[in-house]
């Protein structure tokens, strides 16, 4: 109850939903759908350590969202700039679906800015591959794009990216996207000033 009175309206329905519609089944945990760096298991222990309640990626399986994409358009304070995803009818988005413990759900969606006092992500549900319900995930509220980024934000940036690979290798998660947008900061990084 604590959680659902520091959180957005938008969040607070969806998790409420995805509570008393889905969890009947594991009532100690919840389905989520990571598509950016919370892939890398590492990270995601070192965050959540740090955010009060240590957990890891648990119950993890490769999955799909249609009808969505994967981009690096919102802002952060940890990375300079993070993956969101956004409608587009013809795409998808490689990720995995994995559990989070509900006692560890303060601790996620503190490292994740929902509970701050202006969020930066917002959660809802999706209906991705291989999921019976539908399942929570985190939508960008602050959009943001590179070329906004000083270069100390850039260099904050490439390094979430590169996480988001290794993790996005480890469960065989298509990631060329994430490589496109790799290769597309190290060229902005590497760019002298003319003069």
């Amino acid at each position: 109850k604590s959680v659902l009175s520091q959180i957005s309206e938008c969040s607070r329905v969806a998790l409420n939903d995805h509570i008393s519609n889905f969890c009947l089944e594991r009532p100690s945990t919840l389905r989520f759908f990571s598509y950016g760096s919370n892939m890398n298991e590492k990270k995601f222990r070192e965050d959540t350590l740090a955010a009060g309640f240590e957990f890891g990626l648990e119950n993890v399986k490769k999955s799909t969202l249609q009808g969505y994409k994967r981009i690096l358009g919102n802002r952060s304070r940890n990375h300079g700039l993070a993956f969101t995803i956004c409608p587009s009818q013809n795409d998808q988005t490689e990720g995995i679906c994995h559990d989070i413990p509900i006692g560890g759900l303060k601790s996620f969606l503190k490292k994740e800015g929902v509970l701050l006092d202006e969020p930066s992500y917002e959660l809802v549900l999706v209906c991705v591959s291989g999921e019976k319900n539908p399942v929570l995930t985190l939508k960008g509220l602050k959009p943001s794009n590179i070329d906004r980024l000083s270069q100390a934000q850039l260099l904050q940036a490439y390094c979430y990216v590169c996480k988001t690979l290794e993790g996005a290798e480890r469960w065989s998660v298509n990631c060329s996207d994430v490589l496109r947008v790799k290769e597309n900061i190290q060229k902005k990084l590497t760019k002298t000033p003319s003069g």
